[in-house]
């Protein structure tokens, strides 16, 4: 299962979804309602856009690893643009898993965190470092496609 990684410069890697929603509302037109707890780190969010579908996405909470560094490193040295110095002011990551290749759901879900957090998100799989205004492009495209 793929997931985005979302560095966050807040110091408790907690899942606070009411202040998650009211920044999402605020900036994303977007409602992240809880659905279900399981254990103190990782959660089920819905996310729902203004327009769109939809949809659950697990997330998870905990302190930043230096294998998270490393992979921060590996995408920074790939495309550049300064977040991997960013990644390495964060304590806390929040994981968020995604569902197949293309999932602006968990992608919405990574730039409100981001936001939140004032951190990047990495994608892994390029690897690939970005923050939030690329993911809001990338939130574009799919939804022109």
């Amino acid at each position: 299962m793929t997931t985005l990684l979302v560095f966050s410069q807040h110091p408790d890697p907690s899942l606070d979804v009411p202040a998650w929603n009211r920044h999402a509302e605020r900036f994303f037109a977007t409602q992240l309602t809880l659905v279900s707890v399981e254990g103190q780190a990782e959660a089920l969010v819905r996310v729902a856009p203004e327009t769109g579908t939809a949809k659950a996405r697990r997330v998870s909470a905990r302190a930043c690893t230096a294998a998270d560094l490393a992979l921060a490193d590996a995408a920074e040295a790939r495309h550049g643009g300064g977040l991997g110095g960013l990644a390495h002011r964060c304590p806390t990551v929040w994981t968020i898993a995604c569902e197949g290749d293309d999932d602006p759901a968990a992608l919405r879900l990574a730039a409100i965190l981001a936001s939140v957090g004032l951190g990047p998100v990495l994608d892994a799989r390029g690897p690939e470092l970005f923050g939030v205004k690329t993911a809001r492009a990338k939130l574009e495209r799919a939804s022109a496609d």
